[in-house]
């Protein structure tokens, strides 16, 4: 009867945490997002934001002692989950002749969805195997971090914001 409650606890709480995430995710883009963005150039903002992602999986990781703590880290993790479902389309519509957009758009799902399958049929698996299934958010961060350091590649077009024409 105990571990059914735990269960049912850890449940609610989970389901809260990704409730936050996802109404951070929602409500950011438009209102924050995108008058920094004009400001500072997409690919920085973008870049910042996956880094903060990052810093949020590792303090999960590291730091969680309450339900409070991991609700509002998920907030912070919510803020690169914001970016990364609003900025990379805008920054490819910039970078990408309209005539080849269709196929661009393909290429870039596949970059999506390939990641997804990996971590669903391979992580998962390792993560079960795992004594320490807080090991998902070390490998989070640890991937959003590289990816931060990979957007350092990507240059503003001309003429957007951070970038002087």
């Amino acid at each position: 009867a105990d571990s059914a409650v735990a269960a049912q606890e850890s449940g609610r709480i989970i389901a809260i945490s990704f409730a936050v995430l996802n109404t951070v995710g929602f409500l950011l883009p438009a209102p924050v997002l995108e008058p920094l963005a004009m400001r500072f150039g997409r690919v920085r903002v973008h870049l910042t934001a996956v880094a903060i992602m990052a810093a949020g999986y590792f303090a999960i990781a590291s730091a969680v002692v309450s339900p409070l703590m991991l609700y509002v880290l998920m907030g912070v993790v919510g803020i690169g989950w914001a970016s990364i479902v609003s900025l990379p389309f805008a920054i490819m519509t910039e970078k990408v002749e309209k005539s080849r957009m269709g196929f661009f758009m393909g290429i870039f799902n596949l970059s999506v969805v390939l990641p997804q399958l990996f971590v669903s049929l391979v992580l998962g698996t390792v993560i079960q195997q795992a004594d320490d299934k807080s090991i998902i958010f070390l490998i989070s961060g640890a991937s959003l971090a590289i990816s931060a350091v990979v957007w350092l590649l990507v240059r503003e077009p001309k003429g957007t914001g951070g970038q002087a024409s």
